[in-house]
This record gives C-alpha cells, sequence and structure tokens, in this order.
C-alpha cells in the first residue's frame, strides 16, 4: 500500500452498498481493504481494481475482528476509515419472529458491530485518528411493517451509536451514523412491497462518500424518507398506528 494513499476498510464489500462504496472508493484514489465471507466476489473486484485487496472474514466469528487487526498491524497499514455494511435480512412481521432468526440478524448486524468497536477503537486511540462509521437504516427510526428482524438491530445500532458518540469525541477520533433508506440491493429484492424513493446502490454509496467527507454525525437519506420518518416519531400512537396499517396494506 502507498504511504500517500488514505486507507478505508470496508466490511460487507460484496454486494449492495458495501461493494458500490468499493468501487467509489477505488475511483477517488484510496486504498481499499474489502472484506466478506463471499471470497470469489472478492477476488473479481480485487482483479478489476487494483486498489482493492480483500481480508475474508466472517462477522459472526468472535475472533474475526482481532486477526484482521492483527494483519493489519504486521503491514503498518490500520486504516483511516472503516465501514461496517455487514446485514443480513428477512423482510415480515409476526409470521418470520423466531429465536433463531431474531439471533441470527442481532449477531450480524448489532454484534458484529460491537465486534468491530472493540478491536479497532484502541488501535485508532492509540494512533491518535481515526474514523469509524456504521450503517444502520432508517427503519431504525421506529417500528414499521415487515421489519419485525431488521427494524430492532437497527434502531440497537442507532442507540449505540448515540450512546458512543461523546466517547469518541473524548478520544479524539471520528464516528458516524448512516441511515439510508431503501436502496436495491439483493436485500431489498426479497421485498415484495412498495419502496418509496427507492435509490442504487451507486446513488447510496455517492450520498455516503459525500457525507463522510465532512464531520456531521448522521448522513441520512433519501432527505424525504428520513424527513417523513422522523415526524412518524413524534405522532401519538393513534395516529402512528393508522399510518403504518396502512403501509401494511
Amino acid at each position: 500500500m502507498e504511504k500517500s494513499k488514505k486507507h478505508v476498510w470496508i466490511i460487507g464489500a460484496s454486494s449492495g452498498i458495501g461493494l458500490a462504496l468499493a468501487k467509489a472508493y477505488s475511483k477517488a484514489g484510496w486504498s481499499i481493504t474489502g472484506s466478506s465471507r463471499n471470497s470469489e466476489v472478492l477476488a473479481d473486484l480485487s482483479s478489476h481494481h487494483s486498489s482493492i485487496s480483500r481480508l475474508i472474514l466472517d462477522v459472526n466469528d468472535e475472533n474475526c475482528f482481532q486477526h484482521a487487526i492483527e494483519q493489519f498491524r504486521q503491514s503498518n497499514a490500520i486504516p483511516d476509515l472503516v465501514i461496517y455494511c455487514a446485514a443480513t435480512y428477512l423482510p415480515g412481521g409476526l409470521t418470520v419472529l423466531t429465536r433463531n432468526d431474531a439471533r441470527h440478524h442481532m449477531e450480524t448486524n448489532y454484534l458484529g458491530t460491537i465486534g468491530l468497536i472493540e478491536a479497532i477503537t484502541p488501535e485508532f486511540s492509540r494512533r491518535g485518528f481515526g474514523h469509524l462509521a456504521i450503517v444502520a437504516s432508517l427503519s431504525g427510526y421506529c417500528g414499521l411493517p415487515n421489519a419485525a428482524l431488521y427494524g430492532p438491530t437497527k434502531a440497537a445500532l442507532i442507540n449505540l451509536c448515540e450512546t458512543i458518540k461523546p466517547d469518541y469525541e473524548e478520544l479524539g477520533l471520528q464516528l458516524s451514523l448512516i441511515n439510508p433508506g431503501f436502496v436495491k440491493t439483493p436485500m431489498t429484492d426479497k421485498n415484495t412491497f412498495s419502496m418509496p424513493f427507492l435509490l442504487t446502490s451507486e446513488e447510496a454509496a455517492r450520498a455516503i462518500f459525500k457525507g463522510l467527507s465532512k464531520t456531521s454525525f448522521e448522513i441520512s437519506f433519501p432527505w424525504q424518507l428520513s424527513m417523513l420518518l422522523k415526524l412518524l416519531q413524534k405522532v401519538p400512537y393513534v395516529l402512528y398506528f393508522m399510518i403504518t396499517k396502512r403501509m401494511q396494506s
């Protein structure tokens, strides 16, 4: 890796927003480490982009991030920016709500993030700078139809980022919370319901890239859906459930 280049580590780089981000940062001249369980996609990605290297990992492995950090240490290449995009998603309400599926969603979407924070924060702190970006979702703003498994994990991420933001500031580190709306990815291809303000993964990557270059805490898009859901948070429950019931039909 060239020392003059900034280095971004993208976890969940084999599809969707993560893949689009890897390409966007490559185009911008960064050095990229892409991580995923999908070694074939990452191999193809790195073969077409010389600035992208691959680091295979499974976020459900409790030791994966410590092993990854050790590899970065050995090559003197601790990333400047780390983006957690890894996620799992099964749409539905009560009919899909099982303990096993809930556990899998929590392990991938939330506990994987905790493992990353635990591993990367001491490295950032030791070096004196670093930027961590966590992809949550606008579905974490409030309880929405068809998000019984996914939504609570994203709500937990939003709460987590709000909680640790002051700690990161005290360490002189940067923390960003990314809340996308509907983005066309292999995950949202599972949806059979209407997805308002649907964006492409490339459009989402551009919004994130632009947002991360600034110092604001939250990056939320599209603005129309973000504003609507923020308003929905504030209405009385009688009206709230009238609205969400109509969303479900």
